[in-house]
């Protein structure tokens, strides 16, 4: 008997140890209920006491979730400076972690950061962090010499949540020290516990039934270009546009935009893209691509978003429920042509999405549809997800087309893999079968009649010595034949070798060495990589990676020596100005003298921004690349970007834009453009 009162007692004592239940107020409240201030060390992973008290009591009154900070600091307190809104900025920084779906796998991430920036995300199931998801949450900050105070407001509407009270959902705190690059953490946690990262967060419970407010959000803006070269201006109905969203339940979400314009997003960065053999890929950054949470489950192979170059209109669903989350997108791109010439087609690109989902298992289907006048092309991706046991897990991807453009095929693609996980160590094995007649148009497909098999392993430690502070490596392998015959396509490995010093310096290197099929004919290439960085100095931070190798060149057909040099620098001078500049050189030996490609030539990119503040700011870029082809011997761009918050989610942008080509010695204007524009948020 008295056994059973002890196992009772230790039963209901490791409830309230690791669950708490948020207690409901309009004001604030602190009391030891709603106390939570056990912080461990995780990064060193050694679960050391916090040197320095902090304390966090939570509260909420239905429609927002309170999280009151109370942490002393010292001299080595890091303010960092001011930023635009997800814009990372190094310094000491407080964060929660809203878990409201354990069985996705996935958490709302809140910062609060001394300069008051608004630095809010989402974790991912893979660990990875997506800042593009936007909140309404605001924070109040008051740091004196020894104690920051911090009182962060999260709209529980911003949060996707089912079920009636009471809820349960998971937390997960955390403190970071910019000097000395240490993370403590409440409870004990981290990133390479894989899925448990999120099953073991701190338990919280709330009792009352929270507020399903709709949370409307109408952003109508209006734009006004110039031509500088032409010495025009354009006022048409494309100058006005219409962000609009809208959450029928806490855990639904509607986004439509009509004419949705990129003009404030900045040119992107200059790369080498001169010895490709297919074209390169562009990171997605025009929000309504990318914000919001991910139900559609599938990879640029499937769906590249960057296809769609000008979308007049496009619309999301997305939803989530205990037990299923879908979506559904669609959007209408702009025909652009040019003396008569299509240039890019009025093509309407669609996906519907459904996930069912278990504690171990999830099924993925979606369709992907791309059409025109005479034309379709549609997908079928259905990806099962099984973690039959802890941190293993066995997949595979079921892809089926149809395409039709005057002749109508069918094709598959089948891939299969296992992914495991014990310690430091992670793994992963998959093989991939494409047939010849496999269309995704709407992704990145380039090659297809092929079968692909990938094994990967990886390993990280951390012993927190004096010299080594972490360290890792990694090995790869990759083989492709083609189906007919097995035929030979190409084949390659290497390995990786990387560390960090407790000074903030970081060493990598690897060698990596194949061959592939190019032309009929089989070529071997190699390459040897080393890189050193260092991110000690806040105002003077670099890195400067070397390679060296035996690269074939493709359109020479033909493996000639190569050495690649990057240097890159950035930090931040004072609160308010900070700045990134890169560097890249390219050597080719021995090329043919009468080629007509460059061996020699440099990739360069230099970005600064001013913040005024953290809602008025001044961003400024130069773009350049001195490749020689036929009478162009460089390229020039340049761009400027004032933004000004006038009010929440209400801005004002004002910028100027334009591009040069250096022929023959003289730089001939591509365009030059200015632009206004304004948008308001109701």
């Amino acid at each position: 008997m008295k056994k059973k009162i002890v196992t009772l007692i230790l039963i209901f004592t490791g409830i309230i140890l690791n669950a708490i239940t948020i207690p409901y107020s309009h004001t604030e409240i602190k009391t030891e209920m709603n106390h939570l201030a056990e912080f461990v060390r995780i990064a060193p992973d050694d679960s050391l006491e916090i040197p320095l008290q902090t304390d966090v009591w939570l509260w909420h009154d239905k429609e927002n979730l309170f999280v009151h900070w109370e942490a002393v600091i010292d001299e080595d307190f890091v303010k960092g400076k001011h930023a635009n809104t997800d814009e990372w900025v190094d310094c000491d920084a407080m964060r929660i972690q809203i878990i409201t779906d354990v069985k996705n796998y996935y958490s709302y991430m809140f910062y609060s950061l001394p300069f008051g920036n608004q630095y809010d995300c989402i974790r991912k199931s893979g660990m990875n962090i997506d800042p593009s998801w936007n909140s309404n949450y605001h924070y109040e900050n008051s740091i004196t010499d020894d104690l920051w105070i911090s009182t962060m407001k999260i709209p529980i509407k911003d949060l996707r949540f089912y079920s009636s009270p009471p809820y349960i959902w998971k937390i997960i705190l955390t403190r970071y020290f910019e000097k000395v690059d240490e993370f403590y953490s409440f409870p004990y946690g981290t990133i390479k516990m894989g899925k448990d990262y999120f099953r073991t967060a701190y338990e919280i419970t709330i009792n009352e039934e929270l507020s399903k407010n709709k949370n409307y959000r109408i952003t109508p803006y209006f734009i006004k270009k110039y031509d500088l070269v032409e010495e025009t201006d354009s006022f048409d109905p494309d100058n006005i546009g219409l962000d609009f969203s809208y959450n029928p339940t806490s855990s639904t979400k509607a986004k439509i935009s009509i004419n949705p314009d990129f003009s404030d997003v900045p040119m992107d960065s200059e790369s080498d893209n001169y010895n490709v053999l297919y074209a390169p890929y562009f990171d997605e950054n025009r929000f309504f691509f990318i914000e919001d949470l991910d139900v559609f489950g599938v990879s640029s192979n499937s769906f590249y978003s960057r296809h769609i170059m000008q979308p007049q209109y496009a619309v999301k669903f997305t939803g989530n429920s205990e037990n299923f989350s879908y979506g559904f997108l669609s959007a209408m791109d702009k025909e652009v042509s040019e003396d008569g010439e299509i240039l890019n087609s009025d093509d309407i690109y669609n996906m519907l999405a459904l996930r069912p989902k278990w504690e171990n298992l999830s099924i993925q289907m979606t369709l992907l549809n791309r059409m025109n006048k005479g034309y379709h092309n549609e997908v079928l991706v259905i990806n099962p997800n099984w973690e039959f046991i802890k941190n293993h897990s066995v997949w595979s991807e079921i892809n089926t087309s149809i395409h039709d453009d005057e002749i109508s095929e069918k094709g598959y693609l089948v891939s299969a893999g296992y992914n495991g996980k014990k310690g430091d160590f992670d793994w992963s094995v998959d093989a991939c079968r494409i047939s010849e007649d496999y269309y995704a148009d709407m992704g990145r497909v380039f090659r297809t009649d092929l079968s692909v098999i990938n094994v990967d392993c990886s390993q990280g430690s951390y012993p927190n010595g004096k010299i080594i502070r972490n360290f890792g490596s990694s090995l790869w392998l990759h083989k492709a034949m083609k189906n007919e015959n097995n035929d030979f396509l190409e084949q390659s490995g290497g390995i990786n070798l990387w560390m960090n010093s407790p000074h903030k310096i970081n060493f990598s290197m690897n060698a990596g060495l194949g061959e592939e099929t190019h032309n009929d004919s089989v070529y071997a290439w190699k390459s040897i990589y080393a890189g050193i960085g260092t991110w000690q100095i806040s105002w003077l931070n670099g890195r400067i990676n070397y390679i060296t190798s035996k690269a074939l060149v493709y359109d020479l057909s033909n493996v000639y020596k190569k050495d690649y040099i990057n240097l890159s620098l950035w930090g931040d001078l004072g609160n308010n100005l900070s700045y990134n500049i890169s560097a890249q050189g390219q050597k080719y030996f021995n090329f043919p003298n009468d080629c007509g490609m460059d061996d020699e030539y440099w990739i360069g990119n230099a970005d600064l921004t001013i913040n005024f503040s953290n809602k008025f700011s001044l961003t400024n870029g130069l773009r350049y690349n001195n490749y020689e082809s036929e009478s162009q011997t460089g390229y020039l761009g340049f761009f400027s970007n004032l933004r000004f918050e006038f009010k929440d989610d209400c801005n004002f942008y004002l910028g100027y834009k334009t591009a040069q080509d250096e022929i023959e010695q003289e730089f001939i204007t591509d365009y030059k453009q200015a632009y206004m524009k304004v948008s308001y948020t109701f």
